[in-house]
């Protein structure tokens, strides 16, 4: 009997078995594959972590408590985790980053963070060529998050647990003397359950019915190229909201090269296990007219493209609440696209809630109840 079982060992899993095996408990976590791997989310070698969030936004308080941890892991793995790059976010006024956000909340002379035109852009970042119209809000201190490096740290943390890779959660059951997990190798107890299974969460919950959507996303690096290539590698990363292509982002060079690729994109749901891995080359050149338009002559040979995949809520907010039948489970789900950075804090809110603790966040906005609400 372990104190508790962990389904998924990507980003938030890893976390919660860290965070778990430092309190102190047993713990025993399952993946179907050997993190880090490229199968679902948690890869391709670089995230963002900024807090050019919005006023009232759940995420503030989570994004200052996750840079605290992230430093803390840094220092205590003897890894380099986080490198200042400095982020851009950028997009029309009437767009889903700027509509009905007020710019003050973002660009309060304490926060570092301003606002720059067009012009501005262009004088600081020359390889850039915005519309007219675009609005910019540049974060100096936002950083780069070495993504592997960050996993494998955090599967450091949590080496007192028993970890079994290759070893998929294929069933579970709860009852008032604790939960059952079942694999394809055995039958394991524990006192209660984290359910943090990415792309595959829908299939452990079915009965929750989860609003969830599976997209196929594809990251691509690119060797840099032209005048501007040595200065690329200094920053910053960017988040660009195009009024008709989906947003667009890039992150400084890495050994791997100039990654880029797009978020949210209309026509990509797919199913787990029925995802088309292979990278087309006309999905390539779609990138590469983006590049030509507004970054032109940066973006040299393509050197890699991988498949990732996101898991979406309707409001794209996470996840993150007991299973509303069995309190002795806790599930988290929806985090693609913008959870890596929160990757720490998550873990914890998670112990959190396993353990009764009370966590330090309003965790209201993340709860299954709004689903349920907008249902009725």
């Amino acid at each position: 009997m372990y104190d508790f079982a962990v389904a998924g060992l990507g980003a938030v899993g890893s976390a919660t078995a860290a965070e778990l095996v430092r309190r102190g408990h047993s713990v025993v976590g399952f993946d179907r594959y050997r993190p880090p791997h490229t199968m679902g989310s948690a890869h391709s070698d670089t995230r963002m972590i900024r807090e050019a969030w919005y006023q009232g936004s759940p995420y503030v308080p989570l994004v200052r408590d996750a840079w605290t941890r992230w430093k803390r892991l840094e220092r205590r793995s003897r890894r380099t985790l986080l490198r200042t790059a400095g982020a851009l976010m950028m997009g029309p006024a009437d767009g889903r980053v700027f509509a009905g956000n007020p710019l003050a909340s973002v660009t309060r002379p304490d926060t570092g963070r301003v606002s720059l035109s067009v012009q501005e852009v262009a004088g600081h970042f020359p390889w850039l060529r915005p519309d007219p119209g675009t609005i910019t809000i540049y974060e100096p201190g936002a950083a780069v998050l070495a993504l592997e490096a960050c996993l494998e740290a955090t599967l450091e943390a949590a080496a007192g647990a028993d970890l079994r890779f290759d070893e998929p959660v294929l069933e579970w059951s709860a009852s008032a003397s604790g939960v059952r997990i079942g694999t394809a190798r055995a039958e394991y107890r524990a006192r209660r359950l984290a359910i943090a299974a990415g792309a595959w969460t829908s299939g452990l919950v079915p009965e929750l019915a989860l609003p969830l959507e599976v997209e196929r996303t594809v990251q691509y690096w690119f060797e840099p190229a032209g005048a501007h290539a040595p200065a690329l590698a200094d920053g910053p990363a960017w988040v660009w909201e195009l009024d008709r292509e989906g947003t667009w982002y890039g992150f400084p060079p890495t050994a791997r090269g100039l990654k880029a690729g797009m978020h949210f994109q209309a026509g990509r749901g797919t199913e787990v296990d029925r995802v088309d891995r292979e990278v087309e080359d006309s999905e390539t050149e779609a990138l590469r007219r983006l590049f030509a338009r507004y970054a032109p002559g940066v973006a040299g040979p393509l050197v890699h493209a991988s498949v990732c995949l996101y898991t979406n809520t309707p409001d794209e907010n996470f996840i993150l609440d007991r299973h509303p039948c069995h309190p002795r489970v806790v599930v988290f789900a929806g985090g693609s696209g913008h959870a890596f950075k929160f990757m720490p804090v998550l873990g914890a809110l998670m112990a959190d809630l396993l353990t009764d603790d009370h966590p330090p966040h309003d965790l209201a906005p993340l709860s299954l109840d709004r689903f349920r609400r907008g249902a009725a």
